[in-house]
C-alpha cells in the first residue's frame, strides 16, 4: 500500500508541476511544447537522426522563446497559441458534455480570455 501511495504522490507531483509551469509561464510552456513536437515530428516524419532532432528542438525552443518576447512575435505566436489552447479546451468540453455545442463554445470563449490573460501576464513578467 505504501508503494502505491508513493507512486500516486510522484505522479500527482509531476502533474501539478506541469500545471504550475503552464499557469506560471505559458510562454515558456508553449515554447517547450512546440520544441518537443518539432523534435518528435522531425524524427517521425523525416527520419532524421534523433540527435539532430534534439538539436532542432532546442533551436526551435530558443527561437520561439525569443520571438514571443518581441512585439510582433508575441502577438503572432501568443495569439495563435491562445486560440489553439482555447480550441483544445472547447473541443474537450464538447466531447465531455456528450456533444453539446453550447458547452464547447462557452468553454472556448472562457478559455480564450484566460489563455490571453496568461500570455499577457507572462509577457509582462519579462518586460
Amino acid at each position: 500500500m505504501g508503494v502505491i501511495l508513493f507512486g500516486i504522490y510522484i505522479v500527482l507531483s509531476i502533474v501539478l508541476t506541469i500545471i504550475g509551469v503552464f499557469i506560471g509561464n505559458i510562454i515558456f510552456f508553449d515554447s517547450i511544447l512546440l520544441a518537443a513536437l518539432s523534435g518528435l515530428l522531425c524524427h517521425t516524419l523525416w527520419m532524421v537522426h534523433p540527435a539532430f532532432c534534439l538539436l532542432i528542438g532546442i533551436a526551435v525552443f530558443l527561437l520561439l522563446f525569443w520571438l514571443q518576447n518581441t512585439g510582433v512575435g508575441f502577438w503572432t505566436i501568443g495569439g495563435m497559441m491562445s486560440l489553439l489552447w482555447s480550441a483544445s479546451f472547447g473541443v474537450l468540453a464538447y466531447f465531455i458534455s456528450e456533444h453539446d455545442p453550447i458547452w464547447g463554445w462557452v468553454v472556448f470563449g472562457l478559455a480564450a480570455v484566460i489563455m490571453g490573460s496568461l500570455h499577457f501576464k507572462a509577457r509582462d513578467s519579462y518586460v
